[in-house]
């Protein structure tokens, strides 16, 4: 999935899903980039909200069951969304990046 192209040299720049993307690099020329200073204030709110819905849907589904088990979910869940809203929110171009 291309998100960025590369000022430089016109390369495309992929998202990795698990790694993270606050900062990238250009594959050909090595350009770094980041978010920019309205995206790091955005970027900030998805932890946040993603860890609110994973204990949300606890309380809702997990009522009965062990802390253990509750918190294996809202850890796995947290992890999961956080990284999903992350790409979704970049690819729509909420998120956005300028060279650092």
């Amino acid at each position: 999935m291309k998100i960025h192209i590369c000022e430089c040299c016109k390369t495309p720049i992929r998202l990795r899903f698990i790694k993270g993307n606050v900062h990238i690099e250009c594959p050909s020329c090595h350009q770094k980039y980041q978010f920019d200073d309205k995206s790091i204030k955005k970027y900030v709110l998805i932890p946040l909200l993603s860890v609110g819905m994973a204990v949300g849907t606890s309380l809702a589904f997990l009522q009965k069951r062990t802390i253990d088990i509750k918190f294996i979910y809202i850890i796995g869940v947290s992890f999961i969304t956080a990284s999903l809203l992350e790409w979704i929110l970049v690819k729509v171009g909420f998120l956005k990046y300028e060279k650092s």
